[in-house]
């Protein structure tokens, strides 16, 4: 269990990130700055992924 919490979660975490990344990615409406910001994270560490989810995706918008 600790073991998990300490690596396991962070990279599931991570997969879940990147899937929602891919989701952004896929609709055909986004601006093309926020399809460039999500393409440039898509394969960042897992920090970056969560950074662009709860910040980084609202500051470039659409």
């Amino acid at each position: 269990m600790r073991e998990f919490l300490k690596t396991g979660y962070r990279l599931a975490r991570a997969e879940d990130d990147r899937v929602a990344v891919a989701r952004i990615l896929a609709d055909p409406n986004i601006s093309a700055a926020l399809r460039a910001a999500a393409e440039d994270v898509i394969d960042g560490t897992p920090e970056e992924l969560r950074y662009f989810l709860e910040v980084g995706r609202h500051e470039v918008g659409g």
